[in-house]
């Protein structure tokens, strides 16, 4: 089986989808596959790799605007490189522009990461695209029952839409001695006072200004992990609180680093307010941590992935009082934090495994290669 992934940038950049990226290709290779992989590069230079068995084209791109990339090349990638099935992720205009294209023989499955919500102003224009897409779309795949139920465009598309939860590589996040150690290291870095950790693009639906809002109440530290556009606000927004001494900007973390970090930390926080956070993988990677989580009740498939009571707590979007109730609660009661982030590790474990999410992939495209017409 030759399988085309078409997504928007592939690690070493740092997010969620890229994660999975990773997973997803380097697991169709791990079951036999021949794994081509189309991205973004992040200059005007065109590069292929070859990664875990993995054929990587970054392609030339001149910057980007409204979070796409300039890539021309991007939409020539279905007949350059040729394949027995596609796997897009949307939401990404230029793979649209790409499969629409390329050979309507050749099966597609499109993973539909979250509806366009930041620039749905311009969804009088990438709408017919859109439409394009879903309806050349062999199958369309959602992480979570509620991505479906709230999604507002895939309603006339529902008799093919299929659902499969998201998953991580669970043993990445064990407790080793290494990891330990590390994450003693990092404890006394913040002089031992109780850890607030949000990992995520510093970027206004991420909602990080809620939580230095809601944390000025308490004698806890304060960790960001990612960069973006509102690094220098947020620092300001700490310094103005008078909370610069235990509010710490780490930037991008080595991947190697972050279980420690996690492990390190005593409450995570994912703060995001819109439905743009479709999931959340990294509160999975909290989980997996036996981290107890906060995160917000959003028409997505957040507050599915962590659920209220059980392994944290969910508040409403945007309000820093119930924010600040529930890291209260949490910081107040070990005894609760213990439980719930082992309720957590259960759920991640039973739940959401990386080998399970590739199987069910691996066995939608063996399908829909047994059914194509020879």
């Amino acid at each position: 089986m030759t399988i085309l992934e078409l997504g928007k940038f592939y690690p070493p950049h740092h997010g969620g989808i890229e994660t999975l990226l990773r997973s997803w290709c380097h697991g169709f290779v791990q079951r036999g596959a021949r794994v081509d992989c189309v991205v973004a590069n992040d200059t005007a230079r065109t590069v292929h790799e070859y990664v875990e068995g993995v054929s990587v084209h970054r392609l030339c791109s001149f910057g980007t605007a409204f979070s796409t990339s300039l890539c021309p090349s991007y939409c020539s990638s279905t007949r350059r490189f040729p394949a027995d099935i596609w796997h897009a992720h949307f939401p990404n205009p230029l793979a649209d522009f790409a499969c629409v294209r390329g050979d309507p023989k050749v099966p597609l499955v499109v993973s539909y990461h979250s509806d366009v919500i930041r620039q749905s102003r311009l969804m009088r224009f990438y709408s017919p695209l859109m439409r394009r897409l879903l309806q050349r779309a062999t199958r369309i795949v959602v992480a979570t029952p509620p991505q479906l139920e709230h999604s507002t465009w895939l309603g006339p598309y529902r008799e093919k839409c299929e659902i499969i939860p998201f998953g991580i590589d669970w043993k990445r996040f064990e407790a080793t001695v290494e990891i330990k150690r590390r994450s003693a290291e990092l404890r006394k870095a913040a002089n031992d006072l109780p850890i607030l950790l949000n990992i995520g693009r510093l970027v206004g639906y991420k909602g990080q200004r809620y939580l230095i809002e809601a944390a000025k109440e308490f004698n806890a530290a304060v960790w960001f992990v990612g960069t973006g556009p509102l690094e220098t606000e947020l620092k300001a927004q700490a310094n103005s609180l008078g909370m610069a001494n235990r509010v710490r900007f780490y930037g991008a973390v080595d991947d190697a680093d972050l279980p420690a970090m996690i492990h390190a930390c005593d409450v995570f926080v994912l703060p995001s307010v819109t439905p743009n956070e479709a999931f959340g993988i990294v509160q999975l990677e909290a989980m997996a941590c036996a981290r107890p989580v906060i995160s917000c009740d959003l028409a997505s498939g957040v507050p599915f992935v962590n659920q209220n009571g059980i392994t944290g707590i969910v508040v409403p979007p945007a309000n820093v009082k119930k924010l600040a109730e529930g890291i209260g609660r949490l910081l107040g009661d070990p005894a609760i934090r213990e439980r719930m982030g082992e309720a957590g590790r259960c759920r991640a474990q039973q739940e959401f495994d990386e080998n399970v999410m590739i199987d069910r992939y691996w066995n939608l495209f063996e399908r829909l290669l047994a059914a194509r017409p020879a």
